[in-house]
């Protein structure tokens, strides 16, 4: 921690989570931006929407592996900025390459480098916003910056992009997408600190800011790890194939016209902002074992409802609000419980491991597996499957050892009151 006073805001715990919401935020916007900017740009360079499918999923594949791969560095060589700077700026002059890119294998090249770049950012920044937590804020904090995506990923991201397209060029969508990238450089350049900066010499000669070749096992004999590991395929499971089919399991099956999809969706959307940082906040006062079971089986509802209900577009909004608290599971199982289970010098490596499972099965296999559902069984199908996924995360989440330092402290003095 820095040496500012801690009840004061302007201290630097605040100020990195600020910094990283936004980093993380303008980074989803920019995976997104090719979803948002295909109606526009799809018709222009011919393309059908096998080719968008392959060009999102080529990205996923990109982002999982490296996210593992340099929150690994990050960890080894002890730094967290230096590995986060250029990687912020590299995503963003991705950004501006998709705007001038003229073919099929031209925009698949960029976007997997894109998805390169992108992927280290939450492990990252992650770890170094749980290194300048303090205890009791740990779980909001780390919370708070995940929630980013459904703020400025999924609800400013489409109004802002889908505006300039419509009334300047896919281009310059692309070219808007990648501005916030660049400030952020900036911003991260002359305000951002190391942990080890703050560290004693004595910490530092003892190598307890980065990752040594023979603590790596350590990571796979932590049994957290295993357990989160399968909840992020599960959960991911829950949120790709009930994101991709939802829109059009609204338009389809249940007869929505496409503004009052794009209403209800809004709703999701703002739901997934509000549980993103609400249930790790939660956390911190129950603890990461409790929670991460309580909005696993709400999640299930999500996809439930969804299939069963079918009422105004207000009821379905107020429903879609309250049931996307499935959110609030993600920073607990991909970033808080691994982090905590670990000291801060595993965090990037134990992060970028969990975000890997979950993408590579979750994010790329899972879509893929409710699209021939839905075409065999209806689009029903992937609904199902999103809801059986977060059913099973629930189970599996029983088995969690918990690491929230509220309900650890009340194990001790339980503990030590007992042997009084």
């Amino acid at each position: 921690m820095g040496d500012e006073p801690k009840k004061s805001f302007f201290r630097y715990e605040n100020g990195v989570v600020l910094m990283m919401f936004f980093t993380f935020g303008f980074v989803f916007m920019e995976r997104l931006s090719v979803v948002y900017l295909f109606p526009f740009l799809g018709p222009d360079l011919k393309f059908n929407n096998a080719e968008l499918g392959l060009i999102v999923s080529v990205l996923a594949i990109c982002w999982s592996l490296s996210g593992f791969v340099f929150g690994t560095i990050s960890d080894f060589i002890g730094s967290r900025k230096n590995v986060l700077l250029p990687i912020t700026l590299a995503f963003s002059l991705f950004s501006f390459l998709s705007g001038i890119a003229k073919s099929f294998g031209a925009m698949l090249s960029i976007r997997a480098l894109m998805g390169v770049s992108e992927g280290p950012v939450l492990p990252i920044a992650q770890a170094s916003v749980i290194a300048d937590s303090s205890e009791e804020r740990r779980g909001f904090n780390m919370g708070f910056v995940q929630s980013s995506l459904g703020l400025i990923g999924s609800t400013v991201g489409p109004l802002v992009l889908t505006f300039v397209a419509t009334k300047y060029s896919w281009h310059a969508g692309f070219y808007i997408a990648g501005i916030p990238g660049l400030i952020m450089f900036f911003v991260l350049l002359f305000w951002m600190k190391d942990p080890n900066k703050r560290m004693s010499k004595e910490q530092l000669a003892k190598h307890e800011h980065r990752l040594r070749r023979e603590d790596y096992p350590v990571i796979f004999r932590t049994r957290n790890i295993w357990i989160t590991m399968a909840i992020a395929a599960l959960m991911m499971t829950w949120l790709f194939a009930f994101t991709t089919f939802a829109p059009t399991f609204l338009v389809e099956y249940d007869k929505y016209t496409g503004p009052q999809m794009g209403i209800i969706t809004a709703a999701m959307g703002l739901g997934t902002f509000f549980w993103g940082f609400m249930g790790p906040y939660i956390s911190d006062k129950w603890g990461r074992k409790p929670t991460l079971v309580l909005f696993s089986f709400v999640a299930v509802l999500s996809p439930v409802c969804l299939a069963l209900i079918h009422g105004s577009v207000l009821v379905m909004s107020v429903i879609g609000f309250l049931t996307c608290a499935g959110q609030a599971c993600f920073p607990l199982f991909m970033v808080v419980v691994p982090g905590e289970s670990l000291s801060p010098k595993y965090v990037g490596t134990a992060v970028g491991l969990v975000q890997m499972v979950g993408e590579l099965i979750g994010g790329t296999a899972i879509p893929s597996i409710a699209g021939v559902a839905a075409d065999h069984f209806g689009l029903q199908a992937p609904l199902w499957i999103a809801a059986a996924g977060a059913a099973v995360s629930g189970f599996i989440a029983f088995t969690l050892k918990e690491t929230a330092p509220v309900r650890r402290r009340s194990a001790q003095n339980a503990t030590q009151s007992m042997s009084v």
